[in-house]
């Protein structure tokens, strides 16, 4: 086992359901109309850095109930967030071993690829819904997502080192 897997294995369920109620309570606050649209969604970019770095606990399964939740929250059509999550992460666990071991500029690429796919099957669901395409700009905020993937990947890693010295 190295260093890194020991390290994650530390890690308890306590920092990552409260890392997920975080990110969820951010993708619930009302913002205005303009802004909306370049926010990435932070609960996704939790279960990705979660099925990354610690894919025992945030697997297909979790990401399944962490949409369900996203969904009520938002009072979207049930199961669409739920979809979306399972499918990257399924597509994220394939690979998993490798990413990590990238560097954050790469796996920031891999993370734009997930959060682009997260938004193509939230807009052909809705496109099936409600047979109306969603605007270009909705597939703006998988790019802030991604450069924004160092920084809380910085900011986690951080924050499990605290931990680990008390």
């Amino acid at each position: 086992m190295t260093d890194f897997e020991d390290f994650h294995n530390r890690v308890s369920k306590r920092i990552i359901l409260s890392s997920f109620v975080l990110a969820m309570l951010l993708d619930f606050m009302p913002f205005p109309f303009d802004v909306f649209f370049w926010l990435p969604e932070f609960t996704a970019l939790i279960l990705l850095y979660w099925a990354l770095n610690k894919p025992q606990s945030a697997g297909i399964g979790i990401a399944f109930i962490i949409g369900l939740l996203v969904d009520i929250g938002t009072a979207s059509l049930l199961g669409q967030h739920a979809l979306a999550y399972m499918v990257m992460v399924f597509f994220i666990q394939q690979r998993q071993r490798q990413i990590v071991l990238y560097s954050y500029g790469f796996q920031a690429v891999v993370v734009l690829a997930a959060l682009l796919c997260n938004q193509a099957v939230l807009a052909i669901v809705r496109l099936m819904h409600d047979q109306r395409f969603a605007e270009w700009p909705v597939f703006v905020a998988p790019f802030v997502g991604a450069l924004l993937w160092p920084l809380l990947s910085k900011i986690m890693l951080s924050i499990l080192n605290s931990r680990r010295l008390r």
